[in-house]
Formats: C-alpha cells, structure tokens, sequence
C-alpha cells in the first residue's frame, strides 16, 4: 500500500534543536515543571558489549539505554513504565553509576555525576539513593537490620551513638520497630524487608531516590501499604523519586509526570493526567488499552489494542523508529529515520513522527489510513 499525503504528513511539531540539544531546554514548560531541575538528563546511553570466541573479541552490544533525555524537578514523582527489556532498571543503575554509562551527561544541581571520581561519587551518594526490587536478595543475609540501615552511615563518618539513633528512628518512620534492629533479613516478611530497604535508602537523608520496581515481588494488600508509606516519606523528607515500574496503574497511583520507555529509548513523556487522557504516542495507547478500569460496564466496552510480533532484540534494533515494526500506523519515513523526542505542547514530549493528535484514537488512525488492527474485548 502506497501512503498518500495526509493531515499527519506535515511537521507541524518538529523544532530545531541542534545536533546534541535537548527538548527539554526549549524553556517551555507544564505546569508541574516548576522551578530549577534536580536533576538533568541528557543524551544518556548504556550499551553493554557481545563477546565471542577464544579470544572473547567484541563482535555487538545490547543497545539497553539509547539517548535518553529527561528532567527531574524537587518533589515530584517521575514514573517510567515499559514492558520487560525495554532498559528501565538499567536506565536507573546508570542515572547513580551502579553501572557505568557509556556516554551522555547526568547533572545533579550544578555537577556531572558522570565525571565525579571515586571518592567525589561517594559524597553524591548521599543525595543519590536506590531502593531495589528483590527485597529478599538486597540485603545482607549476614547482617543484623541495625547494621544493614546504619552501613551508609558508617561509610560516610557518621559517630556510633549518633547512628544507633538514626536507625531506631528510621525504622519507626517505616512502620517497624526500633528492636527490631537485632533481627536478620529472613526474620522478616517481603513487604518488612522492602521496608527495611526504604529505611536504608533514607540513612543520609537524600534528595532522590531511585525506586527500581519496588512493590512488584509483593502481594497487592501490600503494595498498597509501601505505596502510601512512600508518598508519607516523600512529604516528610522533601524527596524526589524516580519510579521505575511496568504496572501503569501503579504509576498512576504514584507518579506526576510519565516516561514511556521502548526498547530503550523514550517514547513519550508527560504529566499523568495527559498522558492517561490524551496518549500522543501509538505504543502508549496500546499499553493503556490493556489497563483493567474499575467500572465493570467500561470494562465489557473497552477494546484491547494488540500489537504483532515480539519486542526486537536490543542486540539489533530496528532502524528509523524502533517501534515501526510493531506499529499499526508506520508509514515509509519510520522504517528509515528516528524521530527525535519532541514537544508538541508544554510539558508534552513525543518521539514520533506523525503523533497522534488530541481526542484521536490509533483506531482512529488505522481506519484514516485503511489498514486492520487487531482487538480484544476485555
């Protein structure tokens, strides 16, 4: 099928940013972008080598995090939501250098995390905190809970007395009890230990933590209880979380603002409420096409947007846009050149050449365009 000349042929979204700009630094801005960045995010990719034969040459790599950009302001709940593989916990590990980026810039205030040397990177770390998403397999089986919150503490010269304190107040914040820093790891349930984790994270008082699917390993009732624990500690200790998850309706529940990953690039980003109302990106509408709503009736009517074939291997990415191979509504352009993350409305940042527009549906799309989509009813 021949592609003709339509509405969405025009790049009526496109700006000239330059070769290593930013959309971010256009200066235009949502609502919830207020004030100075906490932290910058520019160009950041992670590729992790192939290596085969005797000699174990370099023969590839996993492109896992390809020229990500974003900003994280004071305060605010970043999500960043994708299906399995896409980069996202990887994203998060080299945002705090747990693994080396292999280029791009992250700035805290006014300082390149990517440049810091060893002993530099250890002071930002105080500002700069994790919380993993195994609680059974991050923490130290070995160790008393007193010493696995208070161990940050101790690397960074805090005194013995002034610690002890700490951790006994710190495991209070996270609903346990200040005994139970006698007890080890096993003693404790899933949803305790991710508690423990938490506490540990907040040892030298941070300003971001990085929480890297958090509440996945655990039942949904206690989901719900970390969940509403974070959003406490979040107003309590003026904390800024990026909020790693494949769950949309747990980054609903948590996030001000979105990032849709694919296979390792950003695909959309933008506060919740336009993200979950007026999906620009085709693969966001077809994620949130299979998010359960509440009312049992919309639930009946809703249409499930299936997407064919399986996500490409990060080892060879399609050319152009990554998701043209799964994509209902790719035209010629896509399959040969990558759209660049783009704002389309303040705050609202889409990389896709022809997004969709507001109030349009990708069925929308396909019927304009004369081509079938699969569908599930719920």
């Amino acid at each position: 099928m021949t592609d003709t000349p339509d509405r969405d042929d025009t790049d009526r979204n496109s700006i000239d940013l330059g070769a290593d700009a930013s959309p971010f630094d256009s200066g235009a801005v949502s609502t919830l972008e207020v004030g100075e960045p906490l932290l910058r995010v520019r160009n950041l990719v992670k590729e992790f080598p192939i290596r085969a034969g005797v000699f174990r040459r370099q023969v590839g790599s996993v492109k896992a995090v390809s020229d990500v950009s974003f900003n994280l302001f004071p305060d605010e709940t970043l999500g960043v939501v994708g299906e399995s593989g896409c980069g996202k916990s990887t994203l998060g590990r080299s945002l705090l250098r747990l693994i080396e980026p292999t280029s791009g810039t992250v700035t805290f205030g006014d300082e390149d995390v990517t440049l810091a040397g060893r002993r530099r990177l250890q002071q930002l770390r105080s500002d700069l905190q994790m919380v993993f998403q195994d609680p059974y397999a991050s923490l130290n089986p070995r160790l008393p809970i007193r010493d696995i919150v208070g161990e940050p503490m101790r690397i960074h010269g805090v005194s013995r007395k002034e610690a002890k304190e700490r951790v006994g107040d710190l495991l209070n914040r996270v609903g346990l009890l200040a005994e139970h820093g006698n007890r080890y790891p096993h003693e404790f349930s899933g949803g305790q230990r991710q508690r423990i984790g938490i506490a540990r994270s907040l040892a030298l008082r941070p300003k971001v933590i990085v929480l890297d699917e958090p509440v996945s390993a655990l039942d949904v009732s206690i989901q719900a209880q970390v969940l509403n624990l974070l959003d406490e500690l979040q107003d309590e200790f003026d904390l800024s979380y990026i909020f790693i998850a494949h769950d949309l309706s747990v980054v609903r529940h948590t996030s001000d603002r979105i990032a849709v990953m694919y296979l390792g690039r950003l695909a959309e980003v933008t506060d919740r409420t336009t993200l979950y109302d007026e999906p620009a990106h085709p693969y966001t509408q077809s994620l949130l096409s299979a998010v359960p709503v509440a009312d049992p009736k919309r639930e009946r009517e809703r249409k499930r947007i299936i997407l064919q074939g399986d996500v490409p291997s990060p080892a060879n990415p399609p050319k152009g846009c990554r998701f043209h191979p799964r994509c209902p509504v790719a035209k010629d352009k896509c399959s040969v050149e990558t759209p660049e993350l783009t704002e389309i409305t303040p705050g609202h940042y889409v990389s896709c050449h022809y997004p969709l527009i507001a109030g349009e549906t990708l069925l929308d799309r396909t019927r304009t365009l004369g081509r079938n989509v699969d569908i599930a009813h719920h």
